[in-house]
This record gives C-alpha cells, sequence and structure tokens, in this order.
C-alpha cells in the first residue's frame, strides 16, 4: 500500500475536524476527495503533509509510519504538497519559488528536477524569469503545481487544484 489512514482523529483549535479516518490509495493509483466546504479536505490533506496533528490514528506510507514525521522529512519521502492559496513569494521569480523546496530540502538534483517540470509544462518555462506577482492566477497555478513537483514524485497532495483553472491546464495534466 502506499498510503494508509487509520482511524485518524484531527482537531483544530480544540474542535474535532476529522473523525476516525480510514482511508487506503495503492501504490500508482489516484484519488479524489469531494464534499462540501467544511468537510474537512484540506485538514486531511494537511495532517498527511504533516502540517496539523492528528489526535488519534495513523498515517503510513509505502509501509513507513510518518504519522509524527515532520513535513520537512515528508517531503524527503518525495511527498508535496499544492495548497490551494498557491503560496508563491511574489518577490521571487518563478524559477526561485519552484527552485524552494529543493533548496530547503537540499535536493541536490534540483535543477536536474526544474528542466524535466519545464519539459511537462513548458507554458511556465516561458516566464521562468518573471517575479511571481507579475503572473495571472492560472499561471501562479501552474508555478505551485510545478513546484510541488520538485520535491514529490511518489505522493502528490493537490487542494483545489481546478480553482483558478487555466487553459494550459488540461494539457499539462495529461502530460
Amino acid at each position: 500500500m502506499s498510503l494508509e489512514i487509520s482511524n485518524l482523529d484531527v482537531s483544530i483549535e480544540g474542535i474535532k475536524i476529522l473523525r476516525d479516518i480510514n482511508l487506503t490509495i495503492p501504490t500508482g493509483k489516484m484519488a479524489g476527495l469531494i464534499g462540501h466546504n467544511g468537510a474537512g479536505k484540506t485538514t486531511l490533506i494537511r495532517a498527511i503533509m504533516g502540517l496539523l496533528p492528528p489526535d488519534k490514528g495513523s498515517i503510513t506510507f509505502k509501509g513507513e509510519d510518518i504519522t509524527r514525521l515532520p513535513s520537512h522529512r515528508r517531503a524527503n519521502m518525495r511527498i508535496s504538497y499544492m495548497p490551494e492559496d498557491r503560496r508563491l513569494i511574489p518577490e521571487l521569480t518563478v524559477t526561485e519559488n519552484m527552485l524552494m523546496p529543493a533548496w530547503a530540502n537540499k535536493i541536490r538534483d534540483g535543477e536536474e528536477r526544474l528542466k524535466w517540470v519545464y519539459s511537462l509544462m513548458p507554458e511556465i518555462a516561458d516566464f521562468g524569469e518573471r517575479k511571481a506577482l507579475q503572473l495571472s492566477g492560472g499561471q501562479q497555478k501552474l508555478v505551485a503545481l510545478g513546484r510541488a513537483l520538485i520535491p514529490g514524485r511518489e505522493m502528490i497532495l493537490l487542494d483545489e487544484p481546478f480553482e483558478g483553472w487555466h487553459r494550459c491546464w488540461p494539457s499539462a495534466c495529461l502530460r
């Protein structure tokens, strides 16, 4: 199994958001979380990524218990996260934003990974030296996806991936 979640409870500021969540996603498979606003989709993604501590339960990735593993260690396991709000640093260039996880996680082949991402999404290679602030919302979403691909190729957690849909997205997703 690639990802296994067992009996997971997560609270935010004392309010129980997730109760007794059980989920198994086999290696090589995709899964989507569908639910209304406030259902806990983002909370579950943030718990998987190690950004919210569970009250109880376990999260296992490729047979290893990662429940209490810090988020940066999960990134080293090639798990990555594209947040709903993109979280690009406006003053940095597209290239700098995309290389940020490689620098933060001491990924030695960051430049090679960047070339790979640009080969998947040549649309963003064209504006690599532009500041993130100068991009449209859809272009920023593509950069956020590219940034998520730098550390993570084993598991990529996408929060609201189709918000701010850009005309380039369908072709980028298919590649």
